[in-house]
């Protein structure tokens, strides 16, 4: 029963941390995903970056304060998850491949160049889009607040005279 607490203020810090916890969160899944997909090997884990990209947009975005910009959250969250999402299944890979064949530098770096073209282009993309959503979203809400309060005053206005 005391991990029932834990949880409840680590979901709260999170929502606090929008930003740091959607970076993490996005590696995090990104990283379990490409961990437990058999067929990842095959195509470099683009659907498990996808998802995880995803999550952690939503994560991020939906959870954000007044003063941030969507879009700018939208692509620090994508960029750098993604970058983090990247060095992280390449070291996974790398170590399976130290244990079948030997250890090599050059296998490390020509996985982080593969998998961080694929992780940034993938990041950057779900980043801009899912943020521009939420700043058109934010841009009809506010329109339409500033209408109900156009419109309210004409009718005080109305109503005085």
């Amino acid at each position: 029963m005391s991990s029932i607490p834990f949880i409840a203020n680590l979901y709260s810090k999170a929502k606090e941390n929008n930003v740091l916890s959607g970076i993490i969160i996005f590696d995090i899944i990104a990283f379990l995903f490409y961990v437990v997909n058999p067929f990842a090997l095959f195509y470099y884990g683009d659907i498990d970056l996808i998802f995880g990209g995803i999550v952690a947009l939503l994560f991020a975005l939906k959870n954000r304060k007044e003063h941030q910009n969507a879009l700018k959250v939208g692509v620090y969250v994508g960029f750098f998850g993604a970058i983090l999402s990247a060095v992280s299944i390449s070291v996974f890979d790398w170590f399976f491949f130290i244990v079948y064949t030997g250890f090599s530098f050059v296998v490390l770096w020509s996985l982080l160049i593969t998998f961080l073209l694929i992780a940034i282009f993938i990041g950057l993309v779900l980043g801009l889009v899912i943020g521009y959503i939420y700043y058109l979203k934010n841009r009809m809400l506010s329109k339409s607040k500033s209408n109900s309060k156009d419109t309210d005053e004409y009718l005080e206005n109305l109503l005085k005279k």
